[in-house]
């Protein structure tokens, strides 16, 4: 009896025992939290494509694009609605620009918010930018962030896109949820071999000096004859990547825009002046300017297939004085003329 007794009680511990694991294990399960909610970008960096180095023209328009990056945003188990907000950590080129300053003078980063309905422009005003109310996305996408490497100004030489900004994307639940803090995400700008280089041509001969024939007064007997064509070269040497532009400028009146050159105060003939003209006829004069679109700027051609600018440069009867402020009688004498050229790399 006592024997049998002693076997009922060790039965008994071990049922007890059992009895409390189990109660453990199922209290440890009902503990365990929820997978949490997330958004997670592909690429998590912003690589530009394509790759450095990158040739730049030296003079391409403010807000040409260099190389892009794009990354999509998807939710995992996000089953409230979400704002979105986007700030750019870095200088702004100018305030509301969306434009940001990299190492690189000339070289600057936009941002952009992508959704179904298009793209929208990041920028400092109202502290960035904020998104109305996006329907809970569950497992599904959200808007993505681009970013494009554009010009921002004449490139300089010399340097390395060591500097790049980055862009922080906030989703904040929004409405009835069972939390509140935002999930934030931090996008870095990468480029791979970062050397900008600006692309331009050397001119192989930066002065010009042509001398006219000597020429009757009879050749230029009425206004508009011309006399004298002579022929003379713009050499240039220039790297491929770049459209060749041209401007002529008047060195004596540089406010002239009109195809004739106005004569030096030394000259002393009266009723003449110079023309020059390219292939396709007289130039007429413009600003002593690089810029795109400058006034009376022309287009030469591909940088890889310019060598040089032919122009010829003539006597035309104008009837005026030298200084073209008065009108002369046609007489002989000396003609002296400068004009300048400027070339741009766009």
């Amino acid at each position: 009896m006592r024997r049998a007794m002693l076997v009922r009680c060790a039965t008994s511990r071990l049922r007890s025992v059992s009895a409390r694991s189990v109660a453990g294990l199922l209290l440890l399960l009902a503990g365990a939290p929820a997978v949490a909610q997330s958004v997670s970008f592909s690429p998590a960096t912003l690589a530009f494509s394509p790759a450095g180095p990158y040739s730049v023209p030296r003079d391409a328009p403010v807000g040409s694009q260099v190389a892009g990056a794009e990354s999509a945003a998807t939710a995992n188990k996000i089953t409230c609605a979400l704002i979105e907000t986007a700030t750019v950590n870095g200088t702004e080129i100018s305030a509301g620009s969306g434009v940001y300053q990299t190492s690189v003078s000339g070289i600057g980063v936009s941002f952009y918010v992508v959704t179904s309905s298009g793209e929208t422009l990041i920028t400092s005003t109202g502290g960035g930018y904020t998104s109305g109310t996006i329907s809970a996305p569950g497992n599904g996408a959200l808007p993505g962030i681009q970013a494009n490497l554009v010009v921002t100004g004449q490139v300089i030489s010399g340097y390395s896109l060591s500097s790049l900004p980055s862009v922080t994307v906030t989703f904040t639940p929004t409405g009835s949820c069972s939390w509140t803090t935002g999930i934030a995400n931090t996008l870095a700008t990468s480029a791979s071999n970062a050397a900008v280089v600006p692309i331009t041509c050397t001119v192989t001969t930066p002065s010009v000096s042509v001398d006219l024939p000597t020429v009757s007064l009879g050749a230029l007997g009425s206004v508009g004859s011309t006399a004298g064509d002579t022929s003379f070269p713009i050499g240039l040497n220039c790297a491929s990547g770049a459209n060749v532009y041209i401007t002529l400028s008047d060195a004596t009146t540089p406010g002239n825009t009109s195809s004739l050159l106005t004569l030096a105060s030394n000259s002393t003939a009266q009723g003449i002046k110079l023309r020059i003209l390219n292939s396709a006829g007289p130039v007429a004069f413009g600003p002593d300017s690089a810029v795109a679109g400058t006034t009376h700027q022309w287009f030469l051609g591909a940088s890889s297939s310019v060598n040089s600018v032919p122009l010829t440069v003539q006597y035309y009867r104008d009837d005026t004085d030298p200084s073209g402020t008065a009108s002369a009688t046609l007489s002989a004498g000396s003609v002296h003329a400068q004009a300048t050229f400027t070339m741009s790399y766009q």
